[in-house]
């Protein structure tokens, strides 16, 4: 490697490859002063050639430099590293891959390294320098390679390098067990450091002893140390408190009790993070060392009293999880039963939205899960999740494909139980599939999990299940509908009526833990948008494990929405106080206010983006693609694709019409809901003479008439979408929000643009706008939460009525046969005890089954983010007219939040689970009405709010009407400019992606590579073994 552009090249090679006869044929013929000149030349990187003996371990070399005294030992390089620094971080004379250094010529390098830093150390070489946070230290490099005679020596000449951080906030002992090293040295290293670290600071007579002993190969003894006062320990003690906090991590991680009681005698906590953001417990559990744990919940060593059940549930800052989750992960049983025997909460979530138990593969744990909590048997607990709705009439078709299914799985169980309804209107096939066949059908399909080993999502090994976390319930639902999509075409099933339906089964628990979990979580989730932090708050990933990434996105796009609004919703409130304490209608804050709320609505959709970016993260989304669905009544002409040479289907020239041919008549029925509704108001306004009552009714009234009309033009746009002929789901939706939010739109606020535009009035205006908003959030709340609410408990009550007359015998005679088959792939009709007609799990588990069948369906995300557009909308138009609006939706708003979360809790199917990656085209929506909202607001201060517009500007001569028009006119139009390039510029400024996304995308894109180079290297070194 030629690093070099001086004309000394010769002499800075000779040093780095250790040619010591050349340098001194070199240097023997110079004078005192071309000596020193010579020696003091450096390179581009403005390295000596001391620099290069150091770096490349040339013992020799290094100390004729020295005895020259021509060269500056502590001078340093471009980079700030001394020779010392150099011989830590290298100190070997040749440029070969660690891994493959034999362990001789490992320690071959260490005593060469110890050797030439003790002679630059001897020589005069200072650490003062390195006493510094923020900077690799010497120490850093020697624990990073695990030198031990190199630790020894640094810490004999000045301990306190290891108090020192790096830029990474490390410790010296923080980088002593790095991967890849070798681990014994390592942890000699690590206990080394602790041993020092009680005998230096803490005075600890028994470590003073040890460290004596383990210094007896150093040529020099280090030791003055006396015993101190009990008040100056005091004064250590809080004096390193970070450090030691640090040292008892690591003592936990060697699980050496000798180590750790000294420190625990010193009041350093356990339970208090150090490393990483876990504590000292979380190292112990991770490690398996049980009687550590005991050690430090029953040990009185602390002066305080403490609440177990409360410690025992921290969790990590970094990757928040309990020290039960980590136990349960790394499969120490004895561990699991201690914590658990303390009061630690299996409910919890970790950061990849698992409870301790859920996230386990292990048997064994499972079995330990049984016998601890001692929880009743669930069949959907167990695996029975996925139900197929079919009609007597399809029964033996139905069997027919799960019996095909089944022939052809050949690893594991796939069972298909059949389930005759209380009521015999329908036939239920339960779906279960082993452990064993999710593995291969995961393996096959080459799913992303998340690899706990490795610290990454990649796709799944089944060779190495054990290394990947337990599968989610999204796992769960892909893995089964990839198993029935071989045989059933699920919506042609459902298109042809053979299937009435099919959804995954609600887990009681899990829901009850999601909501618990919000109503903790609320508050904070609310918060989180403008803290402009990383979100730590699990809930909305726990709703996106459950419920699918689409009603995830929906929960954390309203939650952000509502926080946003805070920001205009404050000064709103106090300007609305200031308007009518002062009576003040045309004050000048006014159309401040209103153009600021176009600058707020720019900054809004810019965060979102970052916030969508984060969510999409995670979720996992950035690992998923979202697939095309097919749509079975889709009808074209077949054609053979040029390039792949496949028979593929497209539209047909006549189906590129048909969407012309379908707007054509939406758009006349557009014309006439919203003319038709504004001609009444119009009549109707003008019935009686003008009040603010009657403004107040009259605009209730308009209001609910534009729900209405609303849905009577979805309901013509669905039909629409069927004559249309769309092949793909996606590309239906995207049609039907452009449909759908156009006419709200036009219908919501054509009143309104009326009021503020072409005919303008401030008090209607004010009136119409507040209604509105009121009006049409009870409507939704109404619609979305209470009716379906009062829908189901009537079912359900009628359901029980019914389901307790048939468990009585009253309604029908019991079945005959009590046992129900189950179709699986080892046994033809083998029976199961789970399914015991006279059961009382059986009959649970109908029960069960039947109220899922009852639920309501998952309401339409169209229509739910439609309406919170029109939401921001108005926030964004028109709150010049009404400073209450922000306040009033936001209010409503985090209503609905409860609401909405506890439909889909308590009474909303559980949705199929599918692959999102966002909002979709409502960010385009967004980003329009943004810039709509803009030219709407000048154009309402300018024809509506004249008066609060020349307050702020001033007056001219009043007789000149026009001219003060004029100018008013053109003053806005330059806002606008001004406002548009703002939305422009923020938009430059504020990136898409939070820079901690971008960087741990980058370190997950590093392990991946890596793990993969591993997986090469295993398989290319079985090949070689199988050729031998």
């Amino acid at each position: 490697m030629h690093f070099f552009v001086h004309e000394e090249i010769n002499l800075l090679e000779a040093a780095q490859d250790g040619k010591l006869d050349f340098i001194n044929q070199q240097l023997a013929s110079l004078s005192s002063k071309q000596l020193q000149d010579a020696c003091k030349k450096s390179d581009y990187y403005g390295r000596n050639a001391l620099h290069y003996a150091a770096y490349r371990g040339h013992y020799k070399v290094v100390e004729y430099f020295l005895d020259l005294c021509c060269l500056d030992l502590n001078s340093k390089d471009n980079q700030g590293n001394s020779a010392l620094v150099l011989v830590c971080v290298r100190g070997y004379n040749q440029d070969i891959d660690e891994a493959t250094i034999k362990p001789r010529e490992k320690e071959q390098i260490a005593e060469r390294k110890y050797q030439i830093a003790k002679l630059l150390l001897q020589r005069g070489a200072t650490l003062k320098e390195y006493l510094k946070d923020h900077i690799n230290n010497p120490l850093h490099w020697a624990c990073f390679y695990g030198d031990f005679k190199l630790t020894q020596l640094l810490l004999k000449y000045n301990a306190n390098l290891m108090l020192m951080k790096n830029d990474r906030k490390q410790f010296p002992i923080d980088i002593a067990l790095m991967k890849g090293k070798d681990q014994e040295t390592q942890k000699k290293v690590v206990k080394y450091l602790i041993v020092k670290f009680l005998a230096h600071f803490l005075k600890s007579e028994q470590h003073i002893q040890q460290l004596k002993s383990l210094d007896e190969n150093l040529e020099e003894s280090e030791f003055d140390l006396n015993q101190e006062s009990v008040e100056k320990k005091i004064t250590d003690r809080q004096k390193y408190e970070t450090v030691g906090l640090n040292y008892l991590f690591w003592a936990s991680v060697l699980g050496d009790l000798d180590l750790v009681i000294p420190l625990l005698k010193q009041q350093f906590s356990p339970f208090s993070p150090s490393y990483k953001g876990r504590n000292a417990v979380h190292a112990a559990a991770y490690h398996g060392h049980n009687k550590l744990i005991e050690l430090f919940f029953e040990s009185d060593y602390s002066n305080k009293k403490f609440n177990i059940k409360k410690l025992v549930n921290i969790m990590t800052i970094e990757k928040p999880q309990t020290a039960l989750h980590i136990a349960v992960e790394q499969g120490h049983e004895k561990v699991v039963g201690y914590l658990i025997k303390i009061g630690a909460d299996h409910h919890l979530y970790n950061f990849r939205n698992q409870t301790a138990f859920a996230s386990s593969r292990s048997i064994a744990i499972k079995e330990l899960r049984q016998t601890l909590l001692k929880t009743e048997k669930n069949l959907i607990r167990s695996g029975y999740k996925y139900v197929l709705v079919g009609t007597n009439a399809s029964e033996n078709l139905v069997k027919q494909q799960l019996e095909n299914i089944k022939k052809k799985v050949k690893v594991g169980k796939f069972k298909a139980v059949p389930i005759k309804s209380y009521n015999d209107s329908c036939f239920y096939y339960i779906i279960k599939v082993s452990n064993e066949l999710k593995n291969l059908v995961a393996d096959y399909e080459k799913m992303m999990i998340y690899n706990f080993k490795e610290g990454i999502i990649c796709q799944f090994d089944r060779t190495k299940a054990d290394m990947y976390e337990n599968f989610h319930h999204y796992h769960d639902q892909q893995i089964i509908l990839s198993l029935l999509c071989d045989e059933f075409d699920l919506d042609q099933f459902l298109h042809d009526k053979l299937l009435l339906d099919h959804f995954p089964l609600h887990e009681d628990e899990e829901k009850m833990l999601i909501y618990n979990q919000w109503k903790k979580e609320k508050w904070e989730l609310l918060k989180e948008p403008l803290s402009f932090k990383q979100n730590r708050c699990r809930t909305p990933s726990a709703i996106k494990a459950y419920f699918g990434a689409e009603v995830g996105f929906f929960f954390v796009f309203l939650s952000f929405f509502t926080t946003w609004l805070f920001i205009p919703a404050v000064p709103g409130i106090m300007l609305g106080v200031y308007v009518y304490a002062t009576n003040e209608i045309n004050s000048l804050f006014i159309p401040i206010y209103t153009i600021a709320l176009a600058v707020w609505a720019t900054i809004f959709f810019e965060f979102w983006k970052r916030k969508q970016s984060e969510t999409m993260f995670q979720f996992d989304m950035h690992v998923e693609t979202e697939q095309k669905q097919p749509i079975p009544s889709f009808k074209g002409q077949f054609w053979i694709d040029d390039v792949t040479h496949k028979i593929e289907i497209q539209y047909s020239n006549r189906d590129k019409w048909k969407y012309y041919k379908s707007v054509t008549p939406l758009v006349l029925l557009a014309i006439i809901l919203i003319a038709g509704e504004q001609i009444g108001y119009y009549y109707i306004i003008k019935l009686r003479e003008r009040s603010t009552e009657f403004t107040i009714l009259c605009s209730i009234g308009l209001g609910i008439s534009i729900k209405i009309t609303n849905e009577i033009f979805n309901y013509f746009a669905r039909l629409s979408l069927e004559y249309e002929n769309h092949q793909y789901q996606n590309e239906l939706e995207d049609i039907y929000i452009i449909k759908v939010f156009s006419f709200a739109f036009l219908n919501s606020f054509g009143r309104l643009f009326y009021k503020s535009v072409i005919d303008p009035d401030a008090d209607e205006l004010n009136i119409m706008s507040i209604t509105f908003t009121i009006v049409w959030a009870i409507m939704h709340y109404l619609r979305f939460t209470i009716l379906p609410l009062i829908q189901y408990s009537i079912k359900k009550y009628f359901l029980n009525k019914e389901y307790e007359l048939f468990l009585e015998g009253k309604w029908r005679k019991m079945y005959t046969s009590q046992m129900a088959s189950i179709l699986d792939n080892e046994t033809q009709n083998q029976t199961n005890k789970s399914f015991d007609r006279k059961s009382i799990g059986y009959k649970r588990f109908l029960r069960s089954v039947e109220l899922n069948r009852i639920m309501m369906a998952t309401p339409n995300h169209v229509d739910q983010f439609t309406y919170f557009i029109l939401q921001f909308c108005m926030v964004t138009m028109f709150s010049a007219s009404s400073q209450l609006i922000p306040i009033a939706i936001l209010l409503f708003n985090i209503i609905n939040l409860d609401g909405l979360l506890y439909g889909f809790i308590t009474f909303i199917k559980r949705p199929r689970a599918e692959a999102k990656k966002s909002i979709g085209l409502w960010n385009s929506v967004l980003l329009i009405v943004g810039y709509i909202g803009t030219i709407i607001n000048c154009l309402t201060i300018y024809y509506a709010n004249q008066d609060q517009l020349n307050n702020l500007i001033g007056k001219v001569n009043e007789i000149d009407q026009s001219s003060q028009a004029l100018r008013n006119f053109l003053l806005l139009i330059a806002a606008e400019h001004i406002v548009i390039g703002l939305k422009f510029i923020i938009e430059t400024v504020i990136p898409d992606e939070p820079s901690w996304v971008t960087k741990v995308l980058k370190r997950q894109e590093y392990l991946l590579e890596q793990m993969m180079k591993s997986v090469d290297i295993d398989e290319s070194s079985c090949e070689k073994l199988k050729d031998e």
